[in-house]
């Protein structure tokens, strides 16, 4: 049984918007599906006044959001119980998107192979 999309790895600030605040993002297991993505925007429940999930930016396999630097780990928080509500709401449809997901990773993963084969060819440029 599949268990869904999970965060991938911690929070990482890439780009300083003004003192202490940042755009971060935090990898995920793999890129969600348009399905998946509606999910995790449309059934959170009671989510704080002041980052709600529409606030969050799911691109490819990554979340970007902003955040001051006290606000993170709350956030970061937050968002995982977003990703673990949006699973559990895909598995509540059944399994007719788990053939949709297998057919993503396995393109995803073709597309890495040729990017890193790519890149190996440049390494030395």
């Amino acid at each position: 049984m599949n268990e869904g999309i999970k965060r991938a790895g911690p929070p990482e600030a890439v780009q300083k918007l003004r003192e202490n605040f940042y755009l971060l993002q935090v990898p995920l297991s793999e890129t969600p599906s348009a399905d998946w993505k509606r999910l995790f925007y449309e059934t959170q429940q009671s989510p704080p006044a002041d980052f709600p999930p529409r606030a969050v930016d799911v691109s490819g396999a990554f979340i970007r959001f902003r955040s001051d630097v006290p606000s993170v780990e709350a956030r970061t928080a937050w968002i995982d119980r977003w990703i673990e509500r949006a699973n559990q709401k895909e598995a509540a449809m059944g399994g007719k998107l788990d053939e949709e997901r297998r057919r993503r990773r396995d393109e995803h993963q073709r597309e890495q192979q040729e990017l890193a084969a790519i890149n190996a060819h440049w390494e030395k440029l």
